[in-house]
């Protein structure tokens, strides 16, 4: 049913819960996970040689080798991209680019904190613009 799943990867706890959501489904599926986490888009025009942006990049590959390599275990099929990106748009262009058959995505703000519930201008963007379906994953403290 699913070939190619993007998760879009906050390292927080509510994505990590997502995260373990979509490699349920992908182990079932035998699917391919693609996760996708975006660093600061101010980066974005920046020399990759730059002292921030290599520091960005570096706490970056720590949190995923520290947080989620541990998650992922010896799954194979599994592929982690970072960069400078609105998430959002940079989530819904990977997904048409791939093709991905689903975006998981976890909800991390608190319902009572805004009124749109748990999603935020990213959750809602990618609901709007993806070029396939969207799981949102509650999360509970």
């Amino acid at each position: 049913m699913f070939d190619k799943i993007l998760v879009a990867l906050k390292f927080g706890p509510a994505s990590i819960h997502a995260l373990e959501k979509a490699l349920e489904i992908a182990r079932i599926n035998d699917a391919h996970l693609h996760i996708f986490h975006a660093m600061d888009y101010s980066f974005q025009n920046t020399d990759e040689t730059d002292p921030e942006f290599v520091a960005l990049k570096q706490k970056t590959e720590n949190s995923y080798r520290e947080k989620i390599e541990p998650i992922v275990g010896h799954l194979k099929n599994v592929t982690f991209k970072s960069h400078p990106a609105d998430p959002a748009l940079q989530v819904c262009k990977l997904a048409h680019k791939l093709p991905a058959d689903l975006i998981v995505l976890g909800c991390h703000q608190l319902s009572e904190k805004i009124s749109m519930g748990r999603l935020d201008y990213v959750g809602v963007t990618i609901l709007e613009k993806s070029p396939c379906p969207v799981m949102l994953i509650p999360y509970k403290e």
